[in-house]
């Protein structure tokens, strides 16, 4: 197999684009890589999203290295996700190794029926891949009228505080709440100081990164996201921070039976694994 994308190879430009042509050039270009047409939309509702909120990391830059692994067998697109077990105000579900956004589209709607019989609802996930934003996810139960925290760990990057090599992921966590007719609350954040994604958009601007972001490979602060991405990323808050990082991998690798610390696999270095990421709604 050849190597997947490299992170960031998402064209930066200053243009503006109609949103929902994006979309519908997205969802027709998963549904000729093999995705029905329905899970295609979502995938391109996620990314699209994502940039409409200005955190193109996460938006249509990651569209390539999806495509790739769908081509490569290392994300399976025939196979719908499924509730394994379903008790009182508790699921897990199984992504199937879809999609993330169409695994995460499943997990939400799941955890929405439960709380609206329930009042509440958790929901675990396994077997996923990279999910997108978060918000994607907050937003939809907002909606809804409906608050949401759900989480999700991710490939090793960041390096535990005081160490140097990798053990735990960006390991996201987004809070949202509605408010009525006044704005809703809502929180979309990395564990990291920043997300991998602004560090590898960095470097295919030439830019530098601010100090305090990640270490290089000897453990020493950089500037240069070249130096970063071979390194390691730095939890917020330090201990804080890497303390949170664990939490979030706990419920959503070892409560929810997926992988966890070097278990999760990476989106982009490995041609041989599916990531077999997990969520928690």
């Amino acid at each position: 197999m050849k190597p997947m994308q490299r992170e960031g190879v998402g064209v930066v430009c200053p243009n503006r684009y109609d949103w929902k042509r994006l979309e519908q050039f997205a969802t027709a270009i998963f549904v000729r890589a093999g995705v029905s047409t329905r899970d295609a939309e979502t995938v391109a509702r996620s990314l699209v999203h994502a940039d409409l909120r200005g955190v193109h990391s996460h938006g249509l830059a990651r569209m390539p290295v999806y495509v790739e692994r769908i081509s490569a067998g290392l994300i399976d697109v025939s196979k719908a996700p499924v509730i394994l077990r379903k008790a009182g105000a508790t699921a897990v579900v199984d992504g199937m190794n879809h999609l993330g956004a169409v695994v995460g589209e499943a997990a939400l709607q799941t955890a929405i029926e439960i709380a609206g019989k329930n009042g509440t609802a958790i929901v675990g996930v396994r077997c996923s891949n990279h999910f997108g934003a978060c918000s994607y996810y907050a937003e939809q139960a907002i909606q809804k009228g409906m608050i949401l925290f759900v989480m999700s760990n991710a490939p090793q990057t960041m390096a535990p505080t005081g160490g140097i090599r990798p053990f735990f992921g960006s390991n996201p966590i987004a809070a949202g709440i509605p408010a009525g007719s006044a704005p809703p609350f809502l929180l979309d954040m990395a564990t990291t100081v920043a997300a991998r994604g602004k560090i590898a958009l960095a470097r295919k601007k030439g830019e530098a990164i601010p100090k305090g972001w990640a270490i290089d490979e000897r453990g020493r602060d950089t500037t240069d996201p070249a130096e970063a991405l071979r390194g390691a990323l730095l939890p917020i808050g330090g201990a804080k921070g890497y303390g949170i990082a664990m939490f979030v991998d706990i419920l959503c690798g070892l409560l929810a039976g997926a992988g966890y610390g070097p278990g999760v696999h990476s989106l982009y270095d490995n041609d041989e694994h599916p990531q077999n990421v997990g969520h928690f709604f």
